[in-house]
């Protein structure tokens, strides 16, 4: 064999063993993520009269433990079973669907499914567990089991009425006297208050730090220009765990500022010719917008206004003082809500006529 062929032999006998052990190095292969949503957890669940309000969170993670978008949850469905006394296992049936890019009539905020199941019977054991369905088609497994038992409650408080003030919202509506289903009611009898800043969406804690015993309240928290909305339920107890009832109507008000400045001070008047020059003290007020001129020709009554629009500063030039005229001069301080304090003192000037 000539030295060329033994070197091509030798190039093929080489490439052939590269060849080889490419060929079998393995890799890792590329695993899609599981499209199965984990299982629903932090499912709660209660009652009041005959309904039963359930929420839950959206799931973040599929099955493997990995992310997965909120955006990626198509579906849950829920399953209900009635439970007797003598049934050992529960019998689930498929009982409502809840399409996440239209829930209603139940409410998604803050990633959290809101929904209720109503008209259930008094006394009855009803369980619930729910399945999330993904946008790829993959179901998670059945959560756990949740237990509610609808019992009798008070009656709905009626005729929730609300009145604005200063800084402050009161609060009156009927008593209640009965139970939910018309039979009259001889035991405690409290109410809870609720409010939240947007109609329907009330805060789960009540502003009251335990229930009260007449029909009113006055909501000292609030502040001036801005919108509450409230709802009451009754309850059947002083402490917990008290059994509330269903909201009554929602009733709204919007407090605003009714406390008008004080009134200025130190108002001094110059007389000159063909007009008069104001300065006065400047108010202290936090919410002050400014001021406005009046002007008489008689003392202590008769004062018609001068400024249009309310002045910012604490100096003003009467341009329209009639020559040869005794004028009397008042002031008043106006906040940003339109409060307008109580006039100045008087003051006078004699405008001076062109010589």
């Amino acid at each position: 064999m000539t030295i060329r062929a033994q070197w091509l032999f030798a190039a093929c006998i080489l490439l052939i063993l590269t060849t080889s052990a490419a060929c079998g190095r393995k890799t890792s292969p590329l695993v899609p993520d599981s499209p199965r949503p984990a299982m629903i957890q932090d499912i709660k669940a209660m009652t009041r009269d005959s309904v039963a309000f359930l929420s839950w969170p959206l799931p973040t993670k599929n099955v493997e433990g990995r992310s997965l978008a909120t955006a990626d949850v198509r579906q849950f469905s829920v399953y209900r079973a009635v439970i007797g006394r003598d049934t050992k296992k529960a019998r689930y049936k498929l009982y409502a669907e809840i399409d996440v890019q239209n829930p209603s009539p139940a409410e998604i905020r803050n990633n959290t499914v809101f929904w209720t199941d109503a008209n259930l019977n008094y006394r009855q054991v009803y369980g619930y567990r729910i399945r999330a369905i993904s946008s790829r088609g993959g179901a998670s497994p059945l959560s756990d089991e949740v237990r509610i038992v609808p019992l009798l409650s008070l009656a709905v408080p009626k005729g929730l009425a609300a009145r604005a003030g200063d800084s402050f919202v009161e609060l009156f509506w009927e008593p209640v006297l009965k139970r939910n289903d018309g039979s009259l009611y001889d035991g405690f009898i409290g109410y809870n208050i609720y409010r939240g800043s947007e109609p329907g969406r009330a805060e789960p804690q009540p502003l009251n730090k335990e229930p009260l015993r007449s029909n009113s309240f006055k909501d000292t928290a609030a502040r001036n220009s801005r919108t509450y909305y409230y709802i009451v339920r009754s309850v059947d107890s002083p402490a917990l765990p008290w059994k509330e009832s269903l909201d009554s109507e929602e009733a709204s008000a919007m407090p605003r500022d009714m406390t008008p400045p004080v009134k200025p001070t130190g108002l001094t008047v110059v007389s000159g010719v063909g007009r008069a020059f104001l300065t006065w003290n400047e108010n202290r007020e936090r919410d002050l917008a400014g001021y406005h001129v009046y002007r008489s020709a008689r003392s202590g009554r008769d004062f018609a206004r001068l400024t249009d629009a309310v002045l910012s500063r604490t100096t003003f030039s009467d341009e329209t003082a009639e020559p040869g005229t005794l004028y009397y001069y008042r002031i008043t301080a106006i906040d940003n809500s339109g409060n307008e304090s109580p006039e100045s003192v008087e003051k006078k000037a004699f405008i001076e006529k062109l010589p």
